[in-house]
């Protein structure tokens, strides 16, 4: 069983290899992922930061012309021509300059519209503050192409007195970044997009399937992005409750946050293919294992007791089923051993049936068999304790072994097994034995004496043959033996 137990160890240890080995595999296949939506991001934001500037040094150039007085006094058709004709970015929708009212005063999209912007965002920025700098606006709709969403760059011109004289305009139109988006392949529920730092969404690949806008700034999350230039998490999307793992980077110098989040199932999609055929290989494995390891430790325990069953056969005797002489000359030994060891004492009581030849010519050697079984019966009721031994000598004689017993215990027991003998109480109402009696030589040594193992047999065998000597059906201890008797025949 141990084996067994051994084998099923093992096996778990196989399978909490495996597991650890998988959940390692996992974080490696999350750090990947994490390290390869970085370099995306990094790239993401190189090109919106690129855009960002040049945009921003459009800005700085017009409002570097505007303030030249030449510029100024020159005819309106060729500074338009000048100043925004030429604009040649191709995602730039808009160009132009407002008044300390948010009027159009003059734009590439035409010179004779008189927009008010006073309501934007950035006009209302650039006036209430002369330290904004660089703006870029929220997304909005633009006023010269319904159709369209764009953001704003934009800068405060100043008059020469330092007071608020309008804004510089650059407007970027929004399908520039989702066009940047698209070209991200981040999986087939991965999400793409930029947002700002007030949770207003500029772009996102996919874009939602309602025009409803959302608000990042509701999700739990969102402040790790607000907080920090870049970094990584995962969490559910409050759009879809999908785990993605959120990758983000800020765009230096802008309110604009660029974001790589790939979901976390298809990154772990690889990693759950494998896990199942890793998870069911070394469960089949171990199981298979197990199942062998048990059927050996059944079969080794099988065989044990099977090896224990063969030495018990062998140290028993077949007809009455007590210990053979074999078995008796080896608990002998031991107990005489164990004698010279200490200071205790070991008592042997020889049995034998009163003239059993006669009784079995009388009643059979069948009814004397069965004689013999109902006596070792007898005898093994009355030696009863771990260390006690009886065994068959030899035909109708037996030898009880009795360890750490003096005389007197000795001569009670013998005593004992002689009355139930003699009151035929070894009869039962099935089976009814014709009577018989029995002789019992005791004999008890110690550590000092006998000085041998053979003379302490020879002293039962002695007061034995006295009993049989003095009438036979009667106890006798060797130590009671005025004169030594020879040996009986």
């Amino acid at each position: 069983m141990i084996v067994g137990v051994l084998g099923s160890l093992l096996a778990v240890v196989v399978i909490a290899i495996s597991l650890v080995t998988l959940l390692a595999s996992r974080d490696a296949a999350v750090d990947h992922a994490h390290e390869t939506s970085r370099n995306v991001t990094a790239v993401l934001v190189s090109n919106i930061a690129r855009t960002i500037e040049t945009s921003d040094n459009s800005l700085r150039a017009l409002v570097a012309l505007l303030n030249k007085p030449a510029i100024q006094t020159i005819d309106p058709g060729l500074r338009h021509e000048l100043l925004f004709d030429r604009t040649a970015a191709e995602y730039v929708t808009g160009m132009g300059i407002t008044d300390d009212r948010g009027r159009l005063i003059d734009g590439c999209c035409s010179s004779s519209h008189t927009w008010d912007f006073s309501d934007r965002d950035y006009f209302i920025a650039h006036r209430q503050s002369a330290n904004v700098g660089l703006y870029v606006s929220s997304v909005y709709r633009a006023r010269s192409r319904p159709d369209a969403q764009s953001i704003a760059m934009t800068r405060r011109m100043n008059r020469p007195d330092g007071s608020f004289g309008g804004v510089a305009i650059v407007a970027i139109d929004v399908e520039y970044f989702k066009q940047l988006l698209a070209k991200l392949d981040v999986g087939p529920n991965g999400v793409t997009a930029i947002v700002r730092t007030d949770g207003t969404l500029v772009a996102r690949n996919p874009p939602f399937s309602h025009a409803r806008p959302v608000n990042l700034d509701k999700s739990l999350t969102f402040p790790r992005m607000v907080n920090h230039d870049s970094g990584f998490y995962a969490a559910p999307s409050i759009s879809d409750g999908v785990v993605r793992l959120y990758t983000f980077q800020r765009v230096p110098g802008t309110p604009l946050i660029a974001v790589i989040a790939p979901a976390e199932s298809d990154v772990l999609a690889s990693w759950k293919r494998l896990s199942w055929i890793v998870g069911i290989s070394a469960s089949s494995v171990s199981l298979a294992f197990c199942t062998v390891v048990w059927l050996l430790a059944f079969a080794l325990r099988d065989h044990a007791k099977a090896q224990v069953l063969l030495k018990e056969l062998t140290q028993t005797d077949p007809l009455t089923g007590l210990k053979n002489r074999r078995a008796l000359d080896h608990a002998l030994e031991n107990e005489w051993g164990r004698l010279q060891r200490g200071n205790g004492s070991l008592s042997l009581l020889f049995v034998d049936a009163d003239s059993f030849k006669q009784y079995n010519d009388e009643h059979g050697h069948a009814q004397g068999d069965i004689a013999l079984k109902r006596l070792a019966e007898c005898i093994n009721r009355h030696v009863r304790r771990p260390g006690d031994l009886a065994a068959r000598y030899g035909g109708e004689e037996f030898v009880v072994v009795l360890p750490n017993t003096e005389k007197t215990g000795a001569v009670q027991i013998a005593e004992a097994i002689r009355q139930e003998v003699e009151r035929g109480r070894l009869t039962v109402p099935s089976e009814a034995i014709p009577h018989f009696t029995v002789s019992i030589g005791c004999a008890t040594g110690r550590h000092s004496r006998p000085s041998s193992l053979d003379q302490l047999i020879n002293s039962a065998d002695l007061a034995l043959y006295e009993a049989k000597r003095s009438g036979r059906n009667a106890v006798v201890a060797a130590d009671d033996i005025v004169a030594p008797a020879p040996p009986r025949s």
